[in-house]
């Protein structure tokens, strides 16, 4: 598993999936990127039922079957995350993105327990998602090794932390493919050895990002940053973070990619102000 797997957000018209944008979305960045992470939490996925979850995961699965497509499984609820594991499987869906349970404390053991215990009886390929700030749990590199000793369907680990000394742990200590996963510092992620991203901005600029990223694995890495600094470090820095969702559903109701810049709850969509912010990096 390697290479641009975006994070992307789930359409809504009046309160239901929009498929119809899914299908913008695909047609726009498709020849473009690897996959696609579907139904994590730039898909609004506490927010979604586990149906919706399902259906989204079925849609994508026979859309775009060639595609490298990885499931959210944010969740606090082991047996939910485990019926919408296996039913992604039964679609032909292979790997999932599992950050550590969101409320309750956690220790390593137990999040060893939990990621073990869905990884078994999904029989997914684990992306583990090290993100501090949405769960409340900070993992030095150390640690991820052990919980990826300890879990053996842990192929990948998505790093959201910005701490980039564990990227780099991890490349010399393991054979774990590792993921930037944060936009705004996903050129200092390539510096740390990544081995692709799973961020917004290859839905945002495709074309741009992908170029961007072959020239860096190409050995060019001042060409490779001339064409980030062009578009794309603009928009990251004027998109988030914090409102990146509804601030990347604004720009693809501009664009005409989706019909709507709705978000459900407790999401509010951008305001015009936010909006104009976000077009100042991406001018339509």
């Amino acid at each position: 598993m390697k290479g641009n797997i975006p994070v992307i957000p789930t359409p809504f018209v009046d309160g239901k999936i929009d498929y119809e944008g899914f299908e913008n979305l695909i047609r726009h960045t498709s020849d473009f990127v690897e996959g696609y992470v579907i139904g994590g939490s730039t898909g609004e996925s506490p927010a979604l039922s586990a149906e919706e979850r399902i259906e989204i995961a079925r849609f994508f699965a026979k859309r775009v079957p060639h595609m490298h497509i990885v499931i959210g499984l944010n969740h606090t609820n082991l047996e939910e995350a485990v019926a919408i594991g296996r039913a992604a499987v039964e679609a032909g869906i292979r790997s999932a993105l599992v950050p550590s349970p969101y409320y309750f404390p956690n220790s390593l053991e137990s999040v060893k327990a939990y990621v073990r215990s869905l990884a078994e009886r999904t029989g997914l390929q684990i992306v583990f998602y090290d993100n501090p700030v949405t769960t409340k749990t900070v993992y030095t590199a150390q640690q991820l090794i052990e919980l990826a000793a300890a879990v053996p369907a842990i192929k990948a680990i998505k790093m959201t932390d910005h701490n980039m000394g564990k990227i780099r742990a991890l490349k010399q200590q393991t054979s774990l493919a590792v993921f930037g996963g944060d936009d705004i510092i996903c050129f200092r992620a390539f510096e740390a050895g990544v081995d692709g991203n799973m961020i917004i901005a290859p839905i945002i600029y495709p074309k741009e990002f992908k170029e961007c990223w072959d020239l860096y694995r190409a050995g060019k890495r001042q060409e490779s940053f001339a064409v980030f600094s062009d578009k794309i470090l603009p928009f990251i820095h004027m998109f988030g973070p914090g409102d990146e969702i509804p601030t990347t559903k604004a720009l693809y109701k501009q664009l005409g990619l989706f019909k709507s810049a709705e978000t459900r709850l407790p999401l509010l969509p951008s305001d015009e102000q936010r909006v104009s912010e976000t077009l100042l990096g991406y001018p339509v």
